[in-house]
């Protein structure tokens, strides 16, 4: 190939690969412009009277569960087109949030938004419900004080912060983060990902500890506690002794993956 060949055969694959940035640049700005202009908020409230239980079902997108000085419970969802497709409705005394199923996510998800980012805000008057969190995807928050707390995960994240009188946990994929205080009762299950839950306060009257896979770890009051195991397979780690017919119990159960109990120092 004589050196003018060469020359052009180089400017032609120069000018294929500048218009292909280009379109590429196009394309990414345009995709921008469109993102940016189906971001929406949605909010709507509802009277919360004779409330006593929060029920969360999500499918996708972020929750964050708080309270404040609010007279009706708010939800407020940012996001794409799915953002109004959220559903905040009372069903006899419970309150119910849901994400949508995410048979359409991929509009907003293809721009960055998913099913949205949602801020559940319930008054003060409602502090000490009831809460049941079930996740097939996304992630949930929550901070406050609560009654009985049950989680039911699929997949996802949940964090809960405050208090709680009892926690029942049925992890079988995902992360849980519990930080909960004064629990009386504590029912945790891992069949697969991760619980890192920290008890503080008064120190647990019965503790429920099971491992099916993944790794658990639980941080729970210094105090004397009666610990029984039942270990087939996996690793039980126990930093806290057993003392017993301690007043407060826990039942360990293993058959694969890791717990490990530890007391705050």
């Amino acid at each position: 190939m004589s050196t003018t060949q060469s020359a052009r055969t180089v400017a032609i694959v120069a000018i294929a690969l500048g218009g292909v940035i280009a379109i590429g640049s196009v394309a990414s700005a345009a995709a921008s412009t469109i993102a940016s202009a189906s971001v929406q908020t949605s909010t709507r409230t509802i009277d919360v009277a004779g409330v006593d239980e929060l029920n969360v079902d999500m499918n996708a997108g972020t929750l964050r569960v708080e309270f404040a000085d609010v007279a009706e419970a708010e939800l407020s969802v940012t996001g794409g087109t799915s953002a109004d497709r959220w559903t905040l409705r009372r069903q006899g005394s419970g309150l119910r949030v849901g994400s949508p199923d995410g048979h359409f996510w991929w509009w907003g998800g293809w721009f960055g938004h998913g099913n949205g980012d949602a801020v559940l805000t319930l008054p003060q008057s409602l502090s000490g419900l009831d809460a049941d969190l079930g996740l097939s995807a996304g992630a949930t928050s929550a901070e406050g004080d609560f009654g009985d707390i049950t989680v039911s995960s699929g997949a996802g994240r949940v964090r809960i912060d405050g208090t709680a009188q009892t926690i029942s946990a049925d992890i079988s994929a995902g992360r849980a983060d519990l930080a909960l205080a004064d629990v009386q009762r504590a029912d945790l299950k891992l069949s697969a990902g991760d619980v890192d839950a920290t008890f503080t306060g008064s120190q647990p009257q019965r503790m429920q500890l099971t491992a099916s896979a993944g790794s658990m770890h639980v941080t729970v009051p210094e105090g004397q506690y009666d610990v029984n195991q039942r270990i087939s397979a996996g690793t039980f780690d126990n930093r806290i002794g057993s003392t017993p017919g301690a007043a407060s119990t826990v039942m360990v159960d293993v058959s694969a993956g890791t717990i490990t109990l530890v007391s705050a120092r």
